[in-house]
């Protein structure tokens, strides 16, 4: 069963901003969400609906944070993980945003974040139960990138779950060239940081669909991001280390 608990419509925007690197739309900003560091707006072109980051004008910041979430959601579409799609967005590229903006889309109809649904005491210990598989599989994702400062905050829910509950991951922009400055970085595994159960079998199964993805479709995915939003240097620490991690989680995790 696939631990992507997202809608047909859904599936079909991430395959299809999976297939495309830079959106050609003339995307409307309809206002800020006014939350998280990157302080994200809502975005719209036609009926769609996105999040773009980073909000206000970053001049002067020079992490490759849409590259990175760019990125993420290529390779977890890749193993059909739950990253919501995610598609580059070059307006206002190099003055206001010197390495470009993204842009995501929402990953349920009723979506809202971990934290605040278990507050509303939302979700019972049967739903957190049943979201054990895909928590382990991600935090073996979210090792083989290094995006170690993960949290539950960054993690939605469909809020329409039955008896599994539907959860998607977000905020990816300070894995990868934020946190690789060298061939083979010496970065850790990433902590266990959701309330869920870990499923050992999935890590080990998603560890080794990682090692398997080849060095040709690393490269084919993040030598297609424009060097505007990576740079050379950034670039080649990204698929240096995102070869060498790719078989080493096991060891990493301790699987």
């Amino acid at each position: 069963m696939s631990l992507r608990r997202f809608s047909k419509a859904q599936l079909e925007r991430c395959s299809a901003w999976f297939d495309l690197v830079e959106t050609p739309d003339e995307w409307t900003d309809i206002g800020p969400i006014g939350e998280g560091e990157s302080q994200s707006v809502r975005v719209k072109y036609g009926d769609t609906v996105g999040v773009a980051k980073p909000g206000p004008p970053k001049a002067s910041d020079l992490v490759c944070r849409a590259a990175h979430e760019k990125i993420a959601f290529d390779l977890a579409h890749r193993l059909d993980l739950p990253v919501p799609p995610v598609i580059l967005w070059g307006k206002d590229m190099g003055h206001h945003y010197i390495r470009g903006r993204s842009i995501s889309g929402w990953a349920f109809l009723q979506a809202g974040k971990w934290d605040d649904a278990a507050r509303l005491g939302l979700l019972t210990s049967e739903l957190i139960t049943s979201a054990s598989p895909v928590v382990s599989a991600m935090r073996v994702f979210h090792t083989w990138i290094s995006d170690t400062d993960r949290k539950s905050d960054h993690t939605q829910v469909d809020l329409d779950s039955a008896e599994v509950l539907g959860v998607a991951f977000i905020d990816h922009a300070f894995s990868m060239s934020f946190q690789w400055k060298q061939p083979g970085a010496p970065i850790g595994a990433c902590p266990a940081y959701m309330p869920a159960p870990e499923d050992r079998g999935t890590m080990v199964h998603t560890a080794d669909l990682i090692s398997q993805i080849s060095d040709a479709e690393i490269e084919r995915i993040v030598n297609r991001i424009p060097a505007g939003y990576l740079p050379p240097v950034e670039r080649q620490h990204v698929l240096d280390n995102l070869k060498g991690r790719r078989g080493n989680l096991g060891a990493l995790l301790g699987l």
